[in-house]
């Protein structure tokens, strides 16, 4: 379902990074570096056409369920994914900023009662709306406070759980307004849902707090106001990021639920058996930042709930501006510190900050002068010690703070690592057991391993496979996002870190790690220019390297009866060896071995459908692979003009501008309700470009930043894809250039107008009337091959070309003709 409305999607000049001639990708991206594994693996893409992409997980049959940050579910059997989704709640998902469905996990016993769980961010329109005469399915509303929501549902048992019964609907936390996960700022939301040891219901949720500046509440440029009008949040939350230490309070927490009910489960630490739905009730462990990632070591739990015992959590947090974590939690109750802690460092800034908990009277005020009416938070947490623990009341330093106020002492992360070179470190206690910190390439450290850095901390999975080589058995692998590695710890049956090694390095923007139940191998999403990339990484010790599938057809859309020549030979063995080849058609006909086949496909006129065609490559050692690709009979992909920003136009360098983005779509076949958006902005500065998240509003605005004309070529490309219900899409762009002095030249653009049912592609270029201009094509970027001249005489020429549907992924350039 599509919703209307207007979002920015921001550049600002301090995420530049370093395209020197006007670039069209028409299908992704630009190159990245080539991933770094140990000796012996390999690693291989899974499915295609992944959008936004968060997290993967398997099912008991051998499916792969693959969720993306929209608010869709797709299953993956045996490497070929799902025509359609297994799930799609895109209407009530708010996937702006970094908010989305970034939360979904199986039932223990999935394969018997087909239950599912997801957690999301609310869309506020939907959240405030649904249900009543205000409601417009159309509509969406962001960059506004909301909630997040955990929500169950249960696939339908007479296909074998193969799709959602949507009527089986069930809120379990976030039934309304008041009582969801707060959203308090544009990031630090919802995060990760799994089970127990003791099949109950864990969830990390961030801080809610804004993540530029310092936020102890009232801080303009968060949704703090509106959210406290709303009942979001409660006046005793409104305290940035001290949430993550108010234990009566959603925010910065690892919460742990009954699976039936969403209620707390009696054996958490702040249980309150006459209220077990309210926040404290719910939480299992507490100071966190940004846990967006985390999983369970496997059988370290107990199986009965009521023993506080669902297992040893493995926790990333992402840090703010020093320290990224790794957190492990054993114990119920456990405070990993945050605001007051980043890393192992005590943060002096937010120390410093006045701030009351609200939950935690001083009972000695007013006696004997005493000011404090409350405690502060600083005041209920300690720094780590292997001595018997004080909280000293300020007023009265020879007492105790009461027990009945909860007090914490600092859990501190098993390892943390800086920004910008590091050090890695991991905690130790001097002789009279106070807490100290070893770098772990010191010769004292006991956790063997070199140092390094990284910026965003994701979280990793455990490895209990057998098709690796044994040091791997039994050990953990974690992902940083920002400096795309994948490293490998070695913990002992205590969860104390023994060593850490690298294990794979230029992985891209990594946002999740996993591994299969049984069969091992290890998988990763990762984050690639403006693609979003499933990875399996296999252990191939003979040094054969998995074949590439790369089915390509000629068409893929058309009238009943369709023939559509495919072409296998693209595919590749890295060690060129011969392959051999099995299509299958997927319209129940014979399969053929014939590595270039041509196949006519039929359906009663007038009637769409969809063939799921299979290309299975084999190499000489026995090595497959398989991808897939659709043909859509009695459909044509959705006609799209873009409207704003015209191609060719210039943004000002006076200061930032808002670009309306609008479009005028047509489809042939469906009513414009039913069609599905995608806007995305692409900054290009150099021979890189960043990209902006993908925004599925009809309507949407970009805001450029004021750069360029300084000797290095920026410029912004405006995508708009648009797919139908079945998924056969269309896409367009528009190029915006600085709007440099003299600005009496245009920059020539590039613009893809569409597929046609040929197989090629037709491109408009914007530029200088009776400019002569040379159009070149590459498949990698690096080789570019002439294919041929336009002379533009009126400012706006096409220019098709017939070879297209033979390449994979095609980039072109044009070349100014002296």
């Amino acid at each position: 379902m599509n919703k209307s409305g207007l979002i920015s999607i921001r550049f600002a000049s301090k995420w530049l990074c370093c395209f020197v001639f006007v670039l069209l990708a028409v299908e992704l991206s630009n190159p990245a570096k080539a991933t770094v594994l140990p000796p012996g693996f390999v690693e291989q893409t899974v499915g295609s056409g992944w959008n936004e992409a968060v997290g993967l997980t398997f099912a008991p049959d051998g499916r792969m369920f693959v969720w993306e940050r929209a608010g869709l579910v797709w299953s993956v059997t045996n490497g070929v994914k799902s025509a359609e989704p297994f799930l799609d709640i895109r209407e009530e998902v708010a996937s702006w900023g970094d908010f989305g469905m970034l939360g979904f996990c199986l039932d223990p016993d999935f394969a018997t009662n087909g239950r599912v769980y997801l957690m999301y961010t609310v869309d506020h329109h939907y959240l405030t709306e649904f249900g009543t005469s205000n409601y417009n399915a159309n509509v969406s509303e962001e960059s506004v406070g909301s909630i997040g929501r955990i929500t169950r549902y249960t696939a339908d048992a007479t296909n074998g759980f193969q799709t959602i019964n949507y009527s089986s609907r069930h809120i379990l936390l976030g039934e309304s307004i008041s009582n969801g996960i707060p959203t308090v700022h544009m990031s630090h939301g919802v995060g990760t849902l799994l089970f127990g040891d003791d099949k109950t219901l864990l969830a990390s949720c961030g801080d809610a707090a804004n993540f530029a500046t310092l936020d102890a509440g009232n801080l303009a440029g968060t949704y703090y106001l509106q959210c406290l009008n709303e009942g979001i949040i409660r006046t005793k939350e409104n305290v940035g990021a001290f949430r993550a230490q108010l234990v009566d309070c959603l925010n910065g927490k690892v919460l742990r639920l009954d699976p039936e009910t969403g209620d707390g489960v009696p054996s958490n630490p702040f249980y309150d058996a006459a209220n077990p739905r309210a926040p404290r009730s719910r939480v299992w462990a507490m100071g966190f930042r940004n846990p967006f990632r985390m999983t369970i070591r496997p059988e370290s739990g107990s199986h009965n709930p009521t023993n506080a015992d669902p297992g040893a959590l493995y926790i990333g947090d992402v840090g703010w501006q020093e320290w990224e974590e790794l957190d492990v939690c054993t114990s119920p109750g456990k405070n990993f510190g945050w605001p007051i802690y980043e890393g192992m460092k005590f943060r002096n800034d937010y120390f410093n900050i006045f701030m009351y908990n609200l939950d935690a009277p001083n009972s000695y005020y007013p006696t004997n002068g005493c000011t404090k009416v409350y405690f502060e938070y600083t005041d209920l947490l300690i720094e780590q010690s292997l001595n018997p623990p004080s909280w000293p009341n300020p007023c009265i330093v020879s007492e105790e703070i009461p027990s009945t106020i909860p007090r914490f002492m600092h859990a501190r992360p098993v390892i943390d690592w800086g920004h910008a070179g590091g050090p890695s470190r991991t905690g130790t206690f001097d002789g009279g057991g106070n807490a100290t910190i070893v770098e772990l390439d010191a010769t004292n450290s006991p956790v063997a391993g070199p140092s390094f850095d990284g910026n965003c901390s994701v979280g990793g999975t455990w490895y209990e496979g057998n098709d690796f080589p044994a040091i791997y058995k039994d050990t953990y692998f974690h992902g940083d996002y920002g400096q795309h590695w994948i490293r490998n710890f070695v913990f002992d049956s205590n969860n104390k870190p023994v060593s850490v090694t690298n294990f794979l390095s230029d992985g891209g923007g990594i946002v999740f790690v996993g591994t299969h139940p049984t069969n091992g191998a290890l998988y990763y999403i990762t984050y690639v220019g403006s693609a979003t990339v499933v990875r399996k990484i296999v252990y191939a010790p003979d040094g054969n390297q998995p074949p590439q599938s790369n089915p390509v057809a000629e068409r893929d859309f058309g009238i009943a009866p369709l023939a559509v020549q495919f072409t296998g030979t693209n595919s590749v063995d890295p060690e060129g060896g011969e392959l051999a080849y099995s299509w299958n058609f997927g319209d129940g006909t014979a399969s053929t071995t014939n590595a270039n086949p041509s196949h006519s496909f039929d359906a009663p006129a007038g009637v769409i459908t969809n063939f799921v065609v299979t290309l299975v490559v084999q190499d000489t050692n026995n090595a497959t692979a398989t991808n897939t690709l659709t043909i859509y009979l009695n459909n044509t992909p959705p006609t799209i003009s873009i409207t704003s920003p015209i191609s060719g136009a210039h943004y000002p360098l006076a200061g930032e501008t808002v670009f309306p983005l609008t479009a005028v779509v047509n489809d042939a076949e469906h009513p414009a309700n039913q069609l599905h958006y995608a806007w995305q902005t692409f900054l290009h500065h150099n021979e890189h470009f960043h990209t902006s998240p993908v925004n599925t509003n009809v309507a949407a605005s970009a805001t450029t930043s004021p750069v360029g004309c300084n000797g290095e070529t920026y410029y912004y490309r405006v995508r708009l894809t648009v797919s139908d219900p079945t998924g056969l899409s269309g896409m367009a762009e528009s190029f915006l250039y600085p709007a440099c002095s003299p600005a009496s030249l245009a920059r020539p653009g590039l613009t893809m107008q569409g597929w046609n049912t040929n197989g090629s592609v037709t491109i408009a270029i914007v530029g200088d009337t009776n400019q002569l201009y040379q159009v070149q094509s590459s498949t990698d970027l690096e080789s570019w091959i002439a294919l041929g001249t336009v002379l533009n005489e009126n400012g706006n020429v096409s220019f098709t070309d017939t070879n297209a549907v033979m390449q994979m992924q095609r980039f072109y350039r044009l070349l100014v003709v002296p």
